[in-house]
C-alpha cells in the first residue's frame, strides 16, 4: 500500500509538470517526461572470500524520468523510482544475522528482500535526431533510499520469513548506472525507449553492527523500457 502510493504521488507530480509545459512547444523540445518499467534480475556480490553467492532476486524498478537536453546529442537524465532487489548469501558459523541473543549462527544461506526509493542521474549520449530510431548510451551514478527489507533465513533452529530487518541494512545506497539502447518514435512527440542497464553498487549494504560480513554489494541487470512524451 505504502508502494502504490508513493506511485501515485509521482504520477500526480508528472501530470502537474506536462500541464504547465505543454503550452510552450520549445520546452516540450527541452524536457522530456516518461514512465519506465524496468524487470530483471538482482544479485548481492560479497567481497570476502568465506562469504559465497546463494542465487539472485527479481529485480523490477518502476517511476518517471525527465530528461534534460543539452544538445541534441547530449541529455541529462534523472527522475524518481521505487526499485524492488536482493539476494541470496551463504556465512559460516560466527557471521551472518545476530538473533536477539547475539549469538553465532551455524553456515546459513540468507535471502535478502530489498526496496528502495532511488534517485538516477547520467549523461545519455545520443545519435542525430531524424525522425526515426535513435541509438543512445547512457553512463552516470544513482542514490537510493532503503524504505524496505525482509529476511528469509534459518538461524540457530529459528525460521524466519519475511523477517522486517529495515534497520539492519545501510539506508542508503549508490552506485554506477550503465546503459545502452535505442529510442523508437510512436508519433510527433511520444517514443518508445528500450534498452539494456547494468547498476553496479558501491555501497557496503548490509550493516556491520548486525552481519559481521565485511563488503556486500548490490548489483543488477535489467531490461529498459519507458515511454516518454
Amino acid at each position: 500500500m505504502k508502494t502504490l502510493s508513493i506511485f501515485l504521488l509521482l504520477c500526480a507530480i508528472v501530470s502537474s509538470s506536462f500541464s504547465q509545459s505543454g503550452t510552450t512547444r520549445s520546452l516540450d523540445k527541452k524536457i522530456r517526461f516518461g514512465f519506465k518499467v524496468d524487470p530483471g534480475s538482482a544479485w548481492l556480490s560479497p567481497k570476502e572470500s568465506y562469504i559465497t553467492k546463494d542465487g539472485g532476486n527479481f529485480y523490477f524498478s518502476y517511476g518517471f524520468l525527465a530528461d534534460f537536453t543539452l544538445t541534441e546529442n547530449y541529455i541529462i537524465a534523472t527522475g524518481l523510482n521505487i526499485t524492488h532487489a536482493g539476494g541470496s548469501l551463504v556465512m559460516p558459523d560466527g557471521y551472518g544475522f545476530k538473533d536477539q541473543k547475539g549469538t553465532g549462527p551455524a553456515t546459513t544461506s540468507y535471502q535478502l528482500n530489498l526496496q528502495y526509493v532511488e534517485i538516477p542521474f547520467s549523461l545519455k549520449l545520443k545519435t542525430d535526431n531524424n525522425n526515426s530510431i535513435r541509438y543512445w548510451g547512457q553512463f552516470g551514478t544513482y542514490l537510493g533510499i532503503n524504505i524496505g527489507a525482509r529476511m528469509n533465513a534459518t538461524v540457530d533452529n529459528v525460521k524466519y520469513e519475511k523477517l522486517k530487518v529495515t534497520g539492519e541494512v545501510v539506508p542508503v545506497n549508490m552506485g554506477l548506472d550503465l546503459g545502452v539502447g535505442i529510442d523508437y518514435p510512436f508519433g510527433k512527440s511520444t517514443y518508445g525507449s528500450f534498452g539494456l542497464g547494468f547498476h553496479n553498487g558501491f555501497i557496503d549494504v548490509t550493516k556491520q553492527s548486525t552481519w559481521g560480513d565485511g563488503k556486500v554489494i548490490l548489483n543488477a541487470f535489467f531490461l529498459r523500457t519507458a515511454v516518454y512524451f
